[in-house]
């Protein structure tokens, strides 16, 4: 009996012995998947490629203090910013089940980003960033090469992180227009088509220690006394002024038409860098538009298209531009 006693006791010692050793196997593989997806320094990637299930394609690289895409333009801030982020604090929620397995990998071959992460030309992640699991708090991930999904969150974020991964090359574009300071501004001009006698120009003027305006249908009269105080605000406008969006809607007949057509101003600006910089405002027609008292219009009340530096089509707002479209009465004392 006492034999019987201690081989039962001695299997059960193998037994829990078993199930730690699984246990902390399990726990090991499962942090060496943590640490596979979180890259701990961002700071030192210097370029993103992303590629969706389409082929749709778009690479980030860092050109000392800011990011372009695709090697054309300037990418948007907020938009590196909560990318380089989401990279950091990735970590895994839990393993996909085994009954899960086969649909979730299905899934991420048919609706994946594939991402990659360069230091300089050495690869430092790769991995394919699928849709939400089954209850929406994680984002199913696979590590490039490995068989195995992983349920992927960012701790104390409720949701899923497969919108921070995109590949819209429009959607990644930083929207800026003007954003100098006031101080490297050497001068800037608003010509109007229909009220030339507003249009007006800034520069500044070291003989007498500040600006001077330049005013009138053609620019010919010229005065120092003007408020200082109130071309200094305004030429703050110009810090921070973005477009709305793209004009994805339209044919190239109808922008064609519109770029054929008159503007409604023309600003143009430089800096004691050098860089230049023009936007005209066009009237955006609108079918069936409505002003505020509810009579019909045919053009957009609340939205322009703007020409950027004679390269860029795109959508600004009244709201907007209003601050830089004043008139030449605005600064005038008295």
């Amino acid at each position: 009996m006492k034999r019987v006693l201690s081989g039962i006791a001695v299997l059960v010692l193998l037994i829990i012995a078993a199930v730690y050793v699984y246990s902390n196997q399990t726990k090991s593989t499962i942090k060496g998947e943590i640490s596979d997806f979180a890259i701990e320094d961002t700071a030192s990637i210097t370029r993103i490629v992303m590629k969706n299930e389409a082929g749709e394609t778009v690479t980030l690289q860092r050109d000392e203090n800011k990011w372009m895409l695709n090697d054309k333009y300037k990418a948007r801030p907020d938009g590196i910013n909560t990318l380089l982020y989401t990279m950091k604090k990735l970590s895994v929620k839990s393993p996909v089940s085994q009954q899960a397995m086969n649909s979730t990998l299905k899934n991420i071959i048919s609706s994946h980003v594939l991402v990659e992460a360069y230091d300089g030309n050495t690869l430092v992640k790769s991995y394919y960033v699928g849709g939400p699991n089954q209850t929406h708090t994680g984002t199913n991930m696979l590590m490039k090469g490995s068989e195995r999904p992983y349920a992927v969150h960012i701790e104390g974020f409720h949701g899923f992180l497969t919108p921070r991964y995109f590949v819209d090359e429009n959607e990644w574009r930083h929207r800026g227009i003007f954003e100098y300071n006031k101080e490297k501004i050497e001068s800037v001009s608003i010509e109007y088509t229909n009220n030339q006698s507003q249009n007006f120009s800034i520069s500044t003027n070291p003989m007498v220690k500040g600006y001077v305006i330049n005013y009138g249908e053609n620019l010919s009269e010229t005065s120092t006394a003007m408020d200082t105080l109130g071309v200094s605000a305004y030429l703050k406008n110009f810090e921070m002024i973005h477009y709305e969006s793209f004009e994805e809607t339209k044919s190239q007949a109808v922008i064609d038409s519109v770029l054929a057509s008159q503007p409604i101003f023309k600003i143009d600006l430089s800096t004691a860098e050098g860089e230049q910089r023009t936007v005209k405002g066009f009237l955006k027609p609108l079918i069936g538009g409505e002003d505020p008292e509810g009579n019909p219009t045919d053009v957009d009340i609340d939205r322009l298209y703007l020409l950027i530096d004679n390269e860029e089509f795109v959508i600004g707002q009244y709201a907007i531009f209003d601050k830089l479209t004043k008139g030449i009465n605005f600064f005038k004392r008295g």
